[in-house]
């Protein structure tokens, strides 16, 4: 039995991914670096953000010694802003309500961004709780979403095997095996579909109109 669903935000439930690709490149250029197309930026992207800047040709020192995180989100923010959820997102989350499976997010977004999101989209009734950043330092650093969710499973006393995890990273993947979870990749997301299927989610799909399927076969 499936008890709980843990959705990554940017690219999984959010559109943006494009938008995203186009901050990191602002970044990068920002810092004197080159900026990469679409499909070697997906191919190539890590955290933490600042590395992944410096093999861009980025300059380190600059960097360091300034407000680096908000130059992606002063980008970023005003055009997510107006972003829609990716096609089929408020039927699965209806859905999955209606069956009493809990839903969360889990991001390195941050936590505030993400709740004033939901309430524009008027998804905020689907979530049971966001674990997200609370400052721009840790969205840069990334790789923390996995101390939040031991927390949550800890707190809640959820059993993990009950749980699904998807996202459009394979930190999302790598995160849900550590924890014995199921684990869905969905692509066309932040991530290429290369490098999903190189860390052999349970399940790979192209939308989340899928996504029903995924969780009646686990049930």
């Amino acid at each position: 039995m499936i008890e709980l669903v843990i959705f990554d935000w940017n690219g999984t439930l959010l559109a943006d991914a494009q938008i995203s690709i186009n901050a990191g490149n602002h970044l990068v250029e920002t810092f004197g670096g080159t900026p990469l197309p679409r499909k070697e930026y997906v191919e190539e992207f890590y955290f933490p953000a600042i590395d992944f800047c410096s093999d861009r040709g980025c300059d380190i020192e600059a960097m360091q010694g300034s407000e680096f995180p908000l130059v992606f989100h002063d980008f970023y923010e005003p055009i997510a802003a107006k972003c829609r959820t990716r096609r089929g997102a408020r039927e699965t989350l209806n859905w999955l309500q209606q069956e009493s499976i809990d839903s969360i997010i889990l991001t390195n977004h941050i936590q505030e961004k993400v709740m004033t999101q939901l309430n524009r989209l008027k998804l905020t009734s689907y979530f049971a709780t966001v674990l997200g950043n609370t400052n721009y330092d840790d969205v840069a650093v990334g790789m923390n979403k996995i101390e939040k969710m031991k927390s949550y499973l800890s707190t809640t006393k959820i059993n993990p095997a009950k749980a699904i995890i998807i996202g459009d990273s394979p930190e999302d993947i790598q995160i849900g095996k550590a924890l014995d979870m199921i684990t869905v990749a969905i692509k066309d997301g932040y991530t290429s579909t290369r490098r999903l299927r190189e860390c052999n989610p349970n399940e790979i799909i192209g939308s989340l109109r899928e996504f029903r399927s995924v969780v009646e076969k686990y049930r």
